[in-house]
């Protein structure tokens, strides 16, 4: 099983006065690595910490990727018409970049026994891999 992890769970992950820190941390433990995600995700997750003026966490997390514990799986180039197509789909949620990948990333078939670790509870329960099938979430809300 592959495990996708998107910007919240690095969040959440990183930063101990997140909400969600001690589900992140356990997730973390849960499941063999590396987990994959995509470049939109790690640059969201490091613009957020900047945010809340992390540095280190951002410096951690690019570790992470070096240790190969974190790998980035996703590729724009081969996958642009599909994700402008699921943006058009999704306009009214609104789907944003980081998450469309990830929904491209969990149609391929390599991923067909995907988790997604997302905090995202609401938006991802919307979204639907290959136009219908609901996506395999771990998440704090369970």
């Amino acid at each position: 099983m592959r495990i996708i992890a998107d910007t919240g769970f690095f969040i959440a992950y990183f930063d101990e006065a997140d909400q969600y820190y001690k589900w992140a941390v356990n997730a973390a433990q849960a499941y063999k690595p590396p987990l994959y995600t995509c470049e939109a995700v790690i640059g969201e997750a490091a613009y957020m910490l900047f945010a809340r003026a992390n540095v280190k966490a951002v410096a951690d997390l690019l570790d992470l990727l070096d240790a190969g514990l974190v790998k980035i799986d996703f590729h724009i180039e081969h996958h642009a018409s599909r994700i402008a197509k699921l943006l058009q789909r999704y306009e009214n949620v609104p789907m944003d970049y980081a998450d469309v990948c990830l929904v491209v990333m969990a149609e391929q078939e390599k991923y067909r026994e995907h988790v997604i670790l997302t905090v995202d509870d609401t938006d991802f329960r919307i979204y639907r891999r290959n136009g219908r099938e609901a996506l395999t979430l771990d998440t704090p809300q369970g």
